[in-house]
């Protein structure tokens, strides 16, 4: 995991899959808008990658001077493209369709059960149910890792 005081170095960092490929770069970190934990990187894929993609950090690790995430190589290239249309940070819709690529399908309920996360307070809140109102392509419990750390 992730701790708070390892946010503010995470930015360029190389990111390496479980069979020691590197993926590419962050650049860029989505926190969770309650917890303030490190939810999703935004990497730049080496060259001849898929360009840039979004890769799941919450059993990711910070080694030294790396990050190390919980896939393989192939599930990074694998997943789903996400085109955020200029916007930070990633839809629920996005999250929910990237979470399943990485086979994390129970995570919107995982996440729930922990008191206090963006996804119970934007269930308990707003009610947002997949599908159901309409808001997913709009609605975050994301926000960019600051260039402060913050």
């Amino acid at each position: 995991m992730i701790t708070q005081e390892q946010l503010a170095s995470l930015a360029r960092q190389p990111v390496f899959s479980t069979d020691g490929v590197k993926i590419g770069d962050v650049v860029g970190v989505l926190l969770d808008d309650t917890t303030g934990k490190a939810e999703w990187a935004r990497v730049r894929a080496v060259p001849p990658g898929p360009g840039e993609v979004f890769v799941p950090l919450r059993e990711a690790v910070h080694a030294g001077d790396r990050v190390e995430v919980p896939f393989p190589v192939a599930a990074v290239e694998a997943a789903a493209r996400v085109d955020v249309q200029g916007r930070e940070v990633l839809s629920v819709a996005d999250e929910e369709r990237l979470s399943a690529c990485f086979g994390l399908d129970g995570l919107r309920e995982q996440m729930n059960a922990e008191r206090g996360t963006g996804w119970s307070e934007m269930d308990r809140i707003a009610g947002i149910r997949s599908g159901t109102d309409g808001h997913e392509e709009s609605r975050t419990r994301l926000r960019p890792l600051r260039e402060d750390g913050a």
